[in-house]
């Protein structure tokens, strides 16, 4: 429509976090209609689509998306002949979702995804025409209510080959300011890392030498791990009809791959609740790796934060897709034979509300 500048959704905050218990979640916001001429309107309706969604294609230049519809809702915001003037107007809406907690948080993987779409609709009087705009909607869960503490460690501790020993605390959590992010469709894995950092990971260490076996530097990498499970998706999800490919290169979708059976190395691989053996996706997070240098004088306690500059994920466990991030910290000796301390310690990524 000619008419129209601008026509934007607008809500307040970036993410929307789903009630604990059996409470309703209003999302309210405004849809922001900028005109450059009067345009006469029949109806202004707002459509909520949540869907979750899954790449098939083992090839990357094709995509088949299998799509299950997870939330349908519709409200009507103007029912009314109504002509708009030139210039700003604000329709202001509330719709309610009931029973949220049925819900999957928002995620977006790298073959997966699970999203929320606001999409406004205009109707105008004559000629006939309908004029669209969306704008993604961000639910989450808010694990801060459910008994999360921020300040929890895990603690590793033990002795190596008779020479030393070690007790090293790491955090549990690393807590990073909600800004709507939950990763883009094509994002691309060498994101630019940002000036200030995006989170830390608080460690704390204790060295005792028992033959004169001191720590000379501590080599710190950080990964982003996503695990994929299509058999889960379709038992517990359902499978609808798909939509077409996604990509321009092709217009023909590979074909499905058959459910991984234990009998053959299955193409996505199984979930682990124990350890990370084979991520579908690995994005590291520290590139290069931090080196953090140790005195030599292994009676004094060790402190040191890891900075991680690069956008994070948060944590997701959805019954198809997993993100798991994990640091790993490998301790180097004075003694050029001792073998490096190796320590893999799985960290949790969570927001809070800016």
């Amino acid at each position: 429509m000619k008419e129209i500048k601008s026509c934007d959704i607008v809500l307040p905050s970036p993410s929307l976090y789903i009630p604990n218990g059996s409470s309703s979640l209003i999302i309210k916001g405004e849809i922001n209609l900028v005109l450059s001429a009067p345009l006469k309107v029949t109806q202004v309706v707002l459509k909520l689509h949540g869907f979750s969604q899954f790449n098939n294609s083992q090839k990357s230049t094709t995509r088949n998306l299998t799509t299950k519809d997870l939330i349908k809702q519709k409200l009507t915001v103007v029912n009314v002949t109504k002509t708009y003037n030139a210039g700003e107007t604000v329709l202001p809406f509330s719709i309610t979702l009931k029973a949220p907690q049925n819900l999957l948080e928002s995620v977006e993987g790298k073959h997966a995804a699970v999203r929320y779409v606001l999409t406004a609709e205009l109707t105008k009087a004559n000629p006939h025409a309908i004029y669209k705009t969306s704008k993604n909607v961000i639910l989450r869960k808010n694990v801060l209510t459910n008994g999360v503490d921020i300040n929890d460690k895990v603690v590793y501790e033990g002795e190596r080959e008779g020479l030393l020993k070690y007790k090293v605390e790491v955090s549990k959590y690393v807590v990073i300011e909600d800004d709507g992010y939950v990763g883009e469709e094509g994002d691309d894995d060498d994101d630019a890392p940002c000036e200030d950092p995006r989170g830390k990971v608080k460690v704390e260490a204790t060295f005792e030498s028992l033959d004169k076996a001191g720590v000379k530097e501590v080599k710190v990498d950080a990964f982003e791990y996503e695990m994929y499970n299509l058999a889960k998706f379709n038992s517990t999800t359902g499978v609808s009809s798909s939509g077409g490919s996604a990509s321009a290169k092709s217009s023909t979708s590979a074909p499905k791959p058959k459910t991984p059976t234990t009998r053959a190395a299955p193409k996505i691989p199984a979930f682990s609740n124990v350890s990370i053996p084979n991520p579908h996706h690995t994005r590291p997070l520290l590139t290069p790796s931090l080196i953090i240098p140790v005195s030599s004088n292994a009676s004094d306690p060790v402190s040191f934060e890891i900075p991680i500059n690069k956008r994070m994920k948060p944590d997701s466990n959805i019954n198809f897709l997993e993100i798991k991030h994990e640091i790993i910290m490998t301790i180097r000796f004075d003694k050029f034979m001792l073998t490096p301390l190796k320590l893999e310690v799985p960290v949790s990524v969570i927001t809070v509300g800016s």
